[in-house]
Protein backbone atom coordinates (compact mmCIF):
# COMPACT_ATOMS: atom_id res chain seq x y z
CA UNK A 1 0.00 0.00 0.00
CA UNK A 2 2.94 2.40 1.05
CA UNK A 3 4.69 1.49 -2.37
CA UNK A 4 1.27 2.61 -4.39
CA UNK A 5 1.13 5.51 -1.97
CA UNK A 6 4.60 6.54 -2.88
CA UNK A 7 4.18 6.38 -6.94
CA UNK A 8 0.42 7.80 -6.87
CA UNK A 9 2.56 10.85 -4.91
CA UNK A 10 5.93 10.76 -7.40
CA UNK A 11 3.55 10.54 -10.79
CA UNK A 12 1.05 13.51 -9.52
CA UNK A 13 4.49 15.21 -8.40
CA UNK A 14 5.74 14.65 -12.01
CA UNK A 15 2.31 15.69 -13.84
CA UNK A 16 2.51 18.69 -12.05
CA UNK A 17 5.87 19.90 -12.63
CA UNK A 18 5.49 19.27 -16.27
CA UNK A 19 2.69 21.39 -16.40
CA UNK A 20 4.55 24.14 -15.01
CA UNK A 21 7.18 24.04 -17.36
CA UNK A 22 4.18 23.93 -20.17
CA UNK A 23 2.06 26.37 -19.28
CA UNK A 24 5.70 28.75 -18.42
CA UNK A 25 6.56 28.11 -21.48
CA UNK A 26 3.70 29.01 -23.16
CA UNK A 27 3.49 32.32 -20.63
CA UNK A 28 7.09 33.13 -21.78
CA UNK A 29 6.38 32.77 -25.47
CA UNK A 30 2.88 34.80 -25.14
CA UNK A 31 4.94 37.72 -23.43
CA UNK A 32 7.56 37.12 -26.13
CA UNK A 33 4.96 38.00 -28.39
CA UNK A 34 3.49 41.24 -26.50
CA UNK A 35 6.91 43.38 -26.28
CA UNK A 36 6.08 45.19 -28.71
CA UNK A 37 2.33 45.61 -27.97
CA UNK A 38 3.89 46.67 -24.30
CA UNK A 39 6.04 49.61 -26.15
CA UNK A 40 3.62 50.62 -28.21
CA UNK A 41 1.00 51.24 -25.42
CA UNK A 42 3.73 53.13 -22.88
CA UNK A 43 2.14 56.61 -22.55
CA UNK A 44 -0.44 56.37 -25.96
CA UNK A 45 -3.84 57.88 -26.42
CA UNK A 46 -4.01 56.27 -30.07
CA UNK A 47 -2.68 53.55 -31.57
CA UNK A 48 -3.46 52.04 -35.05
CA UNK A 49 -2.49 48.61 -35.90
CA UNK A 50 -2.41 46.54 -38.79
CA UNK A 51 -0.77 43.38 -40.33
CA UNK A 52 2.68 44.26 -42.07
CA UNK A 53 0.68 42.96 -45.73
CA UNK A 54 1.56 44.65 -48.94
CA UNK A 55 -2.42 44.08 -49.89
CA UNK A 56 -2.71 46.60 -46.82
CA UNK A 57 -0.51 49.36 -48.29
CA UNK A 58 -2.30 48.92 -52.13
CA UNK A 59 -5.63 49.01 -50.65
CA UNK A 60 -4.99 52.17 -48.06
CA UNK A 61 -3.20 53.73 -50.99
CA UNK A 62 -6.68 54.13 -52.02
CA UNK A 63 -8.53 55.89 -48.92
CA UNK A 64 -7.08 59.41 -49.45
CA UNK A 65 -9.66 60.90 -46.95
CA UNK A 66 -7.46 58.86 -44.01
CA UNK A 67 -3.89 60.71 -45.93
CA UNK A 68 -5.95 64.12 -45.34
CA UNK A 69 -5.89 63.26 -41.70
CA UNK A 70 -3.30 62.56 -41.16
CA UNK A 71 -1.47 65.39 -42.94
CA UNK A 72 1.17 66.27 -45.65
CA UNK A 73 4.32 66.28 -43.14
CA UNK A 74 3.72 62.88 -41.25
CA UNK A 75 2.38 61.33 -44.67
CA UNK A 76 5.89 62.26 -46.27
CA UNK A 77 7.39 60.38 -43.30
CA UNK A 78 5.21 57.21 -43.60
CA UNK A 79 5.51 57.50 -47.28
CA UNK A 80 9.58 57.19 -46.74
CA UNK A 81 9.34 54.48 -44.69
CA UNK A 82 7.28 52.44 -46.81
CA UNK A 83 9.41 53.28 -49.56
CA UNK A 84 12.99 52.27 -48.24
CA UNK A 85 12.27 49.37 -45.97
CA UNK A 86 8.05 47.49 -46.78
CA UNK A 87 9.05 47.63 -50.67
CA UNK A 88 12.67 46.30 -49.81
CA UNK A 89 11.65 42.89 -50.54
CA UNK A 90 14.24 41.37 -47.84
CA UNK A 91 13.97 44.08 -44.85
CA UNK A 92 10.07 43.52 -45.12
CA UNK A 93 10.83 39.97 -44.69
CA UNK A 94 12.68 40.44 -41.06
CA UNK A 95 9.00 41.09 -39.78
CA UNK A 96 6.81 39.85 -42.77
CA UNK A 97 2.58 39.14 -41.36
CA UNK A 98 4.03 40.66 -38.08
CA UNK A 99 1.57 43.12 -36.18
CA UNK A 100 2.62 46.91 -37.00
CA UNK A 101 1.65 49.69 -34.02
CA UNK A 102 1.56 53.39 -35.06
CA UNK A 103 0.76 55.53 -31.83
CA UNK A 104 0.25 59.03 -31.83
CA UNK A 105 1.99 60.39 -28.46
CA UNK A 106 2.84 63.80 -27.21
CA UNK A 107 6.46 65.23 -27.96
CA UNK A 108 8.34 67.84 -27.34
CA UNK A 109 7.35 71.36 -27.61
CA UNK A 110 4.10 71.01 -28.21
CA UNK A 111 3.87 68.47 -30.79
CA UNK A 112 2.60 65.15 -31.41
CA UNK A 113 4.60 62.46 -33.46
CA UNK A 114 4.25 58.82 -34.34
CA UNK A 115 5.66 55.67 -32.73
CA UNK A 116 6.23 52.74 -34.90
CA UNK A 117 6.49 49.53 -33.40
CA UNK A 118 7.16 46.06 -34.84
CA UNK A 119 8.75 43.05 -33.78
CA UNK A 120 11.10 40.88 -35.56
CA UNK A 121 10.42 37.45 -37.02
CA UNK A 122 11.23 34.71 -34.23
CA UNK A 123 14.05 33.41 -36.58
CA UNK A 124 15.48 36.88 -37.25
CA UNK A 125 18.43 38.77 -36.00
CA UNK A 126 18.48 42.28 -36.02
CA UNK A 127 21.92 42.70 -36.68
CA UNK A 128 21.58 41.04 -39.68
CA UNK A 129 18.61 43.76 -40.59
CA UNK A 130 20.62 46.41 -39.72
CA UNK A 131 24.01 45.52 -41.63
CA UNK A 132 21.96 44.89 -44.97
CA UNK A 133 20.43 48.01 -43.94
CA UNK A 134 23.61 49.56 -43.79
CA UNK A 135 24.88 48.51 -47.64
CA UNK A 136 21.51 50.21 -48.72
CA UNK A 137 21.30 53.70 -46.42
CA UNK A 138 23.05 56.11 -43.71
CA UNK A 139 22.79 53.67 -40.83
CA UNK A 140 24.76 54.81 -37.72
CA UNK A 141 24.79 53.19 -34.36
CA UNK A 142 24.23 55.80 -31.01
CA UNK A 143 24.13 52.66 -28.63
CA UNK A 144 23.98 49.37 -28.58
CA UNK A 145 19.72 49.87 -28.23
CA UNK A 146 19.50 53.14 -30.69
CA UNK A 147 20.44 53.55 -34.52
CA UNK A 148 19.88 56.38 -36.27
CA UNK A 149 18.51 55.74 -40.59
CA UNK A 150 18.89 58.16 -42.91
CA UNK A 151 16.59 58.05 -46.11
CA UNK A 152 17.58 61.37 -47.35
CA UNK A 153 19.01 64.70 -45.87
CA UNK A 154 15.57 65.66 -44.57
CA UNK A 155 14.35 62.34 -43.34
CA UNK A 156 15.97 61.16 -40.13
CA UNK A 157 14.70 58.29 -38.37
CA UNK A 158 15.53 57.14 -34.54
CA UNK A 159 15.28 52.92 -34.29
CA UNK A 160 15.54 51.38 -30.90
CA UNK A 161 15.68 47.71 -30.59
CA UNK A 162 15.31 45.80 -27.61
CA UNK A 163 13.97 41.79 -27.66
CA UNK A 164 13.56 41.91 -30.89
CA UNK A 165 11.28 44.71 -30.85
CA UNK A 166 12.13 47.41 -33.28
CA UNK A 167 10.43 51.31 -32.39
CA UNK A 168 10.94 53.93 -35.14
CA UNK A 169 10.78 57.20 -34.52
CA UNK A 170 11.83 60.86 -36.05
CA UNK A 171 11.38 61.59 -31.99
CA UNK A 172 14.48 60.04 -29.66
CA UNK A 173 12.22 61.14 -26.70
CA UNK A 174 9.32 58.34 -28.07
CA UNK A 175 12.11 55.67 -28.80
CA UNK A 176 13.32 56.53 -25.08
CA UNK A 177 9.60 56.62 -23.05
CA UNK A 178 8.57 52.79 -24.89
CA UNK A 179 11.81 51.37 -23.40
CA UNK A 180 10.22 51.93 -20.30
CA UNK A 181 7.28 48.72 -20.54
CA UNK A 182 5.04 48.69 -17.85
CA UNK A 183 4.47 45.74 -15.71
CA UNK A 184 1.11 46.18 -15.31
CA UNK A 185 -0.21 48.36 -17.87
CA UNK A 186 -4.62 47.63 -18.72
CA UNK A 187 -4.38 49.09 -21.88
CA UNK A 188 -1.81 46.35 -23.23
CA UNK A 189 -4.26 43.53 -21.68
CA UNK A 190 -7.46 45.35 -23.10
CA UNK A 191 -5.91 45.45 -26.71
CA UNK A 192 -4.88 41.85 -26.04
CA UNK A 193 -8.28 40.94 -25.03
CA UNK A 194 -9.77 42.71 -27.96
CA UNK A 195 -7.68 41.74 -30.56
CA UNK A 196 -8.71 37.92 -30.46
CA UNK A 197 -12.17 39.33 -31.85
CA UNK A 198 -10.73 41.37 -34.30
CA UNK A 199 -9.58 38.88 -36.44
CA UNK A 200 -10.01 39.71 -40.73
CA UNK A 201 -9.91 43.14 -39.69
CA UNK A 202 -8.23 45.20 -42.17
CA UNK A 203 -7.04 47.99 -39.13
CA UNK A 204 -7.51 48.60 -35.72
CA UNK A 205 -8.00 51.93 -33.98
CA UNK A 206 -7.58 51.80 -29.95
CA UNK A 207 -8.20 55.02 -27.81
CA UNK A 208 -7.02 54.86 -24.20
CA UNK A 209 -8.88 57.74 -22.59
CA UNK A 210 -6.50 57.94 -19.77
CA UNK A 211 -4.04 59.57 -21.56
CA UNK A 212 -6.52 61.81 -23.73
CA UNK A 213 -6.26 64.62 -21.43
CA UNK A 214 -1.95 64.84 -22.43
CA UNK A 215 -2.29 64.28 -25.79
CA UNK A 216 -5.19 67.03 -25.43
CA UNK A 217 -2.95 69.86 -23.57
CA UNK A 218 -0.42 68.98 -26.35
CA UNK A 219 -3.22 70.83 -29.20
CA UNK A 220 -5.17 73.25 -27.29
CA UNK A 221 -4.09 76.56 -26.28
CA UNK A 222 -5.44 76.76 -22.60
CA UNK A 223 -7.12 74.18 -19.97
CA UNK A 224 -9.29 71.26 -20.86
CA UNK A 225 -12.67 72.41 -19.78
CA UNK A 226 -16.31 72.93 -21.06
CA UNK A 227 -17.33 70.40 -22.79
CA UNK A 228 -13.96 69.02 -23.27
CA UNK A 229 -13.53 68.22 -19.26
CA UNK A 230 -15.15 65.07 -19.76
CA UNK A 231 -12.37 63.55 -20.93
CA UNK A 232 -10.28 64.73 -18.00
CA UNK A 233 -10.54 62.24 -15.75
CA UNK A 234 -12.03 59.44 -18.11
CA UNK A 235 -10.98 55.60 -17.30
CA UNK A 236 -12.33 53.76 -20.37
CA UNK A 237 -10.76 52.33 -23.51
CA UNK A 238 -12.51 51.96 -26.55
CA UNK A 239 -11.32 48.92 -29.36
CA UNK A 240 -12.34 50.08 -33.16
CA UNK A 241 -12.72 48.41 -36.45
CA UNK A 242 -11.76 50.27 -39.77
CA UNK A 243 -13.92 50.37 -42.76
CA UNK A 244 -12.35 51.10 -45.82
CA UNK A 245 -14.55 53.91 -47.95
CA UNK A 246 -13.54 56.39 -50.42
CA UNK A 247 -16.46 58.29 -49.38
CA UNK A 248 -15.58 58.60 -45.62
CA UNK A 249 -13.87 57.59 -42.04
CA UNK A 250 -15.72 55.14 -40.30
CA UNK A 251 -14.88 52.82 -37.28
CA UNK A 252 -16.72 50.37 -35.69
CA UNK A 253 -16.44 48.68 -32.57
CA UNK A 254 -16.95 48.96 -28.88
CA UNK A 255 -16.15 51.68 -26.00
CA UNK A 256 -15.52 50.45 -22.31
CA UNK A 257 -15.91 51.99 -19.13
CA UNK A 258 -13.69 51.21 -16.09
CA UNK A 259 -14.53 53.15 -13.34
CA UNK A 260 -17.53 52.65 -11.54
CA UNK A 261 -18.30 56.39 -10.57
CA UNK A 262 -17.90 57.40 -14.41
CA UNK A 263 -21.30 59.76 -15.18
CA UNK A 264 -21.60 57.57 -19.00
CA UNK A 265 -22.44 54.62 -16.72
CA UNK A 266 -25.58 56.45 -16.12
CA UNK A 267 -26.43 55.07 -19.61
CA UNK A 268 -25.04 51.70 -19.47
CA UNK A 269 -27.17 48.56 -19.66
CA UNK A 270 -30.35 50.77 -21.12
CA UNK A 271 -31.81 50.26 -24.70
CA UNK A 272 -30.59 52.93 -27.32
CA UNK A 273 -33.21 55.29 -27.73
CA UNK A 274 -34.89 57.05 -31.02
CA UNK A 275 -33.37 60.23 -30.70
CA UNK A 276 -35.65 63.15 -31.46
CA UNK A 277 -34.28 66.52 -29.88
CA UNK A 278 -31.67 67.37 -32.30
CA UNK A 279 -34.14 68.40 -34.60
CA UNK A 280 -34.71 71.45 -32.55
CA UNK A 281 -31.08 72.93 -33.12
CA UNK A 282 -29.91 75.74 -34.88
CA UNK A 283 -28.22 75.86 -38.26
CA UNK A 284 -24.98 77.42 -37.15
CA UNK A 285 -24.77 74.61 -34.15
CA UNK A 286 -21.04 73.63 -33.25
CA UNK A 287 -21.36 70.34 -31.48
CA UNK A 288 -23.33 68.91 -29.20
CA UNK A 289 -23.36 66.06 -26.30
CA UNK A 290 -26.76 63.97 -26.45
CA UNK A 291 -28.22 61.90 -23.42
CA UNK A 292 -30.84 59.45 -23.68
CA UNK A 293 -32.56 56.81 -21.75
CA UNK A 294 -35.46 54.89 -21.32
CA UNK A 295 -37.22 55.92 -18.29
CA UNK A 296 -36.73 58.99 -16.38
CA UNK A 297 -38.03 57.88 -13.14
CA UNK A 298 -35.71 54.89 -13.36
CA UNK A 299 -32.77 57.05 -14.92
CA UNK A 300 -32.75 59.89 -11.64
CA UNK A 301 -32.16 56.90 -9.17
CA UNK A 302 -29.07 56.07 -11.27
CA UNK A 303 -28.08 59.74 -11.06
CA UNK A 304 -29.14 59.73 -7.19
CA UNK A 305 -26.64 56.66 -6.83
CA UNK A 306 -23.71 59.05 -8.52
CA UNK A 307 -24.29 61.85 -6.77
CA UNK A 308 -23.86 59.82 -3.53
CA UNK A 309 -20.69 58.79 -4.67
CA UNK A 310 -19.56 61.94 -5.57
CA UNK A 311 -20.48 63.04 -2.36
CA UNK A 312 -22.79 65.89 -3.48
CA UNK A 313 -26.48 64.45 -1.82
CA UNK A 314 -26.01 66.75 0.53
CA UNK A 315 -26.04 69.25 -1.36
CA UNK A 316 -28.98 68.25 -3.60
CA UNK A 317 -31.14 67.92 -0.57
CA UNK A 318 -30.29 71.08 0.40
CA UNK A 319 -31.44 72.98 -2.81
CA UNK A 320 -34.55 70.55 -2.80
CA UNK A 321 -35.50 71.38 0.59
CA UNK A 322 -34.80 75.19 0.35
CA UNK A 323 -36.84 75.42 -2.85
CA UNK A 324 -39.79 73.84 -1.04
CA UNK A 325 -39.27 76.03 1.83
CA UNK A 326 -38.81 79.08 0.11
CA UNK A 327 -41.42 79.37 -2.78
CA UNK A 328 -43.71 75.86 -1.63
CA UNK A 329 -42.70 73.98 -4.67
CA UNK A 330 -41.41 70.13 -5.05
CA UNK A 331 -39.25 69.72 -8.12
CA UNK A 332 -39.47 65.93 -8.04
CA UNK A 333 -43.39 66.72 -8.58
CA UNK A 334 -42.82 69.03 -11.60
CA UNK A 335 -39.20 66.93 -13.16
CA UNK A 336 -40.06 63.42 -12.71
CA UNK A 337 -43.48 63.03 -14.38
CA UNK A 338 -42.81 64.98 -17.35
CA UNK A 339 -39.59 64.74 -18.18
CA UNK A 340 -38.54 62.20 -21.18
CA UNK A 341 -36.11 60.60 -21.98
CA UNK A 342 -33.58 62.74 -23.36
CA UNK A 343 -31.74 65.86 -22.93
CA UNK A 344 -28.71 67.72 -24.67
CA UNK A 345 -25.57 70.16 -23.93
CA UNK A 346 -24.91 72.14 -27.42
CA UNK A 347 -23.16 75.05 -28.53
CA UNK A 348 -23.19 77.52 -31.32
CA UNK A 349 -20.54 78.85 -33.41
CA UNK A 350 -20.77 81.97 -31.93
CA UNK A 351 -19.22 80.26 -28.64
CA UNK A 352 -22.27 80.97 -26.73
CA UNK A 353 -23.66 77.16 -24.86
CA UNK A 354 -27.26 75.97 -24.51
CA UNK A 355 -28.82 72.80 -23.24
CA UNK A 356 -32.42 71.47 -23.89
CA UNK A 357 -34.88 68.54 -22.03
CA UNK A 358 -37.13 66.70 -24.11
CA UNK A 359 -40.82 67.17 -21.77
CA UNK A 360 -43.75 65.10 -22.03
CA UNK A 361 -46.03 68.31 -21.12
CA UNK A 362 -44.56 71.33 -22.23
CA UNK A 363 -47.29 73.77 -21.05
CA UNK A 364 -47.96 71.87 -17.29
CA UNK A 365 -44.29 71.97 -17.09
CA UNK A 366 -44.11 75.71 -17.62
CA UNK A 367 -47.31 76.36 -15.07
CA UNK A 368 -45.57 74.54 -12.31
CA UNK A 369 -42.19 76.45 -12.36
CA UNK A 370 -44.21 79.60 -12.37
CA UNK A 371 -43.17 80.33 -8.33
CA UNK A 372 -39.54 79.39 -8.98
CA UNK A 373 -38.80 81.73 -11.59
CA UNK A 374 -38.56 85.37 -12.80
CA UNK A 375 -39.99 86.85 -15.94
CA UNK A 376 -37.54 88.12 -18.35
CA UNK A 377 -39.89 88.86 -21.27
CA UNK A 378 -43.47 86.56 -22.32
CA UNK A 379 -41.52 83.91 -23.68
CA UNK A 380 -38.11 84.08 -21.52
CA UNK A 381 -37.78 82.97 -17.72
CA UNK A 382 -35.16 82.71 -15.67
CA UNK A 383 -34.62 80.34 -12.75
CA UNK A 384 -34.80 81.65 -8.99
CA UNK A 385 -32.36 79.49 -7.62
CA UNK A 386 -28.87 77.71 -7.95
CA UNK A 387 -28.21 74.41 -9.45
CA UNK A 388 -31.92 72.86 -10.42
CA UNK A 389 -31.01 71.08 -13.52
CA UNK A 390 -27.68 70.05 -12.38
CA UNK A 391 -29.77 68.30 -9.24
CA UNK A 392 -31.76 66.52 -11.64
CA UNK A 393 -29.04 65.97 -14.94
CA UNK A 394 -25.61 65.79 -13.72
CA UNK A 395 -22.36 66.77 -15.10
CA UNK A 396 -23.47 68.34 -18.60
CA UNK A 397 -25.45 70.79 -17.00
CA UNK A 398 -22.89 71.91 -14.12
CA UNK A 399 -22.32 75.07 -15.47
CA UNK A 400 -25.76 76.71 -15.97
CA UNK A 401 -26.65 77.35 -12.41
CA UNK A 402 -29.37 80.03 -12.82
CA UNK A 403 -30.41 80.03 -16.41
CA UNK A 404 -32.79 81.73 -18.45
CA UNK A 405 -35.09 79.31 -20.75
CA UNK A 406 -38.13 79.13 -22.47
CA UNK A 407 -40.82 76.16 -23.36
CA UNK A 408 -41.42 75.51 -27.14
CA UNK A 409 -43.15 72.14 -28.42
CA UNK A 410 -42.26 70.33 -25.21
CA UNK A 411 -38.36 71.06 -25.01
CA UNK A 412 -37.12 73.23 -22.19
CA UNK A 413 -34.30 75.22 -24.15
CA UNK A 414 -31.73 77.23 -21.44
CA UNK A 415 -28.44 79.31 -21.52
CA UNK A 416 -27.05 81.53 -19.26
CA UNK A 417 -27.93 84.36 -21.04
CA UNK A 418 -31.12 85.72 -22.06
CA UNK A 419 -29.79 87.30 -25.78
CA UNK A 420 -28.72 83.11 -26.50
CA UNK A 421 -31.96 81.88 -25.83
CA UNK A 422 -33.47 85.33 -27.92
CA UNK A 423 -31.30 83.70 -30.73
CA UNK A 424 -32.38 80.25 -30.40
CA UNK A 425 -35.71 81.08 -30.64
CA UNK A 426 -35.27 82.95 -33.91
CA UNK A 427 -33.35 80.35 -35.57
CA UNK A 428 -36.02 77.52 -34.70
CA UNK A 429 -39.43 79.91 -35.46
CA UNK A 430 -37.57 80.73 -38.50
CA UNK A 431 -36.71 77.06 -39.42
CA UNK A 432 -33.21 77.79 -39.74
CA UNK A 433 -32.30 74.18 -38.31
CA UNK A 434 -29.66 71.63 -38.49
CA UNK A 435 -31.75 68.84 -39.22
CA UNK A 436 -32.21 70.94 -42.48
CA UNK A 437 -28.46 70.86 -43.57
CA UNK A 438 -27.75 68.35 -46.53
CA UNK A 439 -24.69 67.68 -44.69
CA UNK A 440 -25.85 66.84 -41.38
CA UNK A 441 -28.73 64.65 -42.79
CA UNK A 442 -25.56 62.52 -45.02
CA UNK A 443 -23.68 61.84 -41.67
CA UNK A 444 -27.19 60.79 -39.88
CA UNK A 445 -27.07 58.42 -42.74
CA UNK A 446 -23.94 56.51 -42.10
CA UNK A 447 -25.12 55.99 -37.97
CA UNK A 448 -27.48 54.02 -36.16
CA UNK A 449 -30.93 55.55 -35.66
CA UNK A 450 -30.82 54.87 -31.90
CA UNK A 451 -28.49 55.82 -29.19
CA UNK A 452 -27.29 56.24 -25.46
CA UNK A 453 -24.61 59.12 -25.43
CA UNK A 454 -23.52 61.03 -28.84
CA UNK A 455 -20.91 63.83 -29.49
CA UNK A 456 -20.86 65.58 -32.79
CA UNK A 457 -18.66 68.44 -34.20
CA UNK A 458 -19.83 70.49 -37.13
CA UNK A 459 -16.27 71.45 -37.85
CA UNK A 460 -16.93 73.81 -40.42
CA UNK A 461 -19.41 75.95 -37.68
CA UNK A 462 -16.65 75.14 -35.31
CA UNK A 463 -14.00 76.81 -37.05
CA UNK A 464 -14.04 80.53 -34.82
CA UNK A 465 -14.05 78.01 -31.71
CA UNK A 466 -11.04 75.98 -33.05
CA UNK A 467 -9.18 79.46 -33.69
CA UNK A 468 -9.52 80.17 -29.87
CA UNK A 469 -8.81 76.70 -28.64
CA UNK A 470 -6.34 75.14 -30.77
CA UNK A 471 -3.02 75.70 -30.80
CA UNK A 472 -1.59 77.47 -34.88
CA UNK A 473 0.29 74.72 -36.18
CA UNK A 474 -2.89 72.51 -35.35
CA UNK A 475 -5.28 74.84 -36.44
CA UNK A 476 -3.51 75.00 -39.58
CA UNK A 477 -4.03 71.38 -40.29
CA UNK A 478 -7.93 71.74 -39.22
CA UNK A 479 -8.19 74.50 -42.01
CA UNK A 480 -5.97 73.80 -44.69
CA UNK A 481 -7.02 71.38 -48.13
CA UNK A 482 -4.78 69.31 -47.52
CA UNK A 483 -5.82 68.49 -44.34
CA UNK A 484 -9.33 68.54 -42.41
CA UNK A 485 -10.91 71.65 -43.88
CA UNK A 486 -13.22 69.50 -46.01
CA UNK A 487 -14.42 67.36 -43.63
CA UNK A 488 -17.50 68.73 -42.09
CA UNK A 489 -18.51 66.16 -39.56
CA UNK A 490 -16.85 64.51 -36.72
CA UNK A 491 -19.44 62.37 -34.78
CA UNK A 492 -18.51 59.69 -31.83
CA UNK A 493 -21.96 57.62 -31.25
CA UNK A 494 -22.60 55.09 -28.45
CA UNK A 495 -25.20 52.33 -27.66
CA UNK A 496 -25.46 50.67 -24.38
CA UNK A 497 -24.76 46.44 -24.84
CA UNK A 498 -24.94 45.40 -21.11
CA UNK A 499 -21.40 46.61 -20.10
CA UNK A 500 -19.87 48.25 -22.24
CA UNK A 501 -21.22 50.64 -25.39
CA UNK A 502 -21.19 49.80 -28.93
CA UNK A 503 -19.42 52.32 -30.84
CA UNK A 504 -19.18 54.10 -34.11
CA UNK A 505 -17.09 56.89 -35.00
CA UNK A 506 -17.39 58.71 -38.16
CA UNK A 507 -15.62 61.57 -40.00
CA UNK A 508 -17.78 62.55 -42.81
CA UNK A 509 -17.58 64.71 -45.81
CA UNK A 510 -20.49 65.39 -47.74
CA UNK A 511 -20.07 65.07 -51.18
CA UNK A 512 -22.63 67.16 -52.82
CA UNK A 513 -24.32 65.72 -55.83
CA UNK A 514 -23.53 67.31 -59.48
CA UNK A 515 -26.28 69.21 -60.88
CA UNK A 516 -26.58 68.53 -64.51
CA UNK A 517 -26.15 71.39 -66.66
CA UNK A 518 -29.55 72.16 -68.32
CA UNK A 519 -27.56 73.60 -71.34
CA UNK A 520 -25.66 70.57 -72.16
CA UNK A 521 -27.06 68.79 -75.54
CA UNK A 522 -29.95 70.70 -76.40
Amino acid sequence: MRKILVLVIALTTGVAFLAYLYFSKLNNENNAKDLALQSATNNAAIIFSFQNDKSFYQILEGQTLLQQVLGTEKLTLLESLKENIVNDNVLNSYFSEQQIYLSVLPDEEKKLNFLITVQLQEDKNYRQFFNYLKSRKAVSKETDQLFTINFSKNTTFFVGVQDQVLTISTSKKLIDDAAVRLDENPFTEYIKENSLLNKNVLANLYINFNQAPLLLKTILAGKINGELSLFEKQNSFASLNYNFSKEKILFNGNTELKAGDNYLKLFEQIPAQAISITNLLPDNTANYSLFAYDNYKNWLQKLVAWQLSKKETTKVDALLKSVKNEYRVDLNSIFQPYVKNQFISFQLGTSEKLGAIALSNGEKVKQLLIDVSADYNDEIKILKSSDILYAFFGEPFKKFRRPYYTIIDNNLVFANNASTVQSFLSSYKNNRLLIELPQYQDALNQLSTTSNVSYYINTKTSAEIFRGNVLTPFYKHLRADSGLKNFDTFYYQMSADKNKFITNVLLNKYLQAEIPDSTTNR
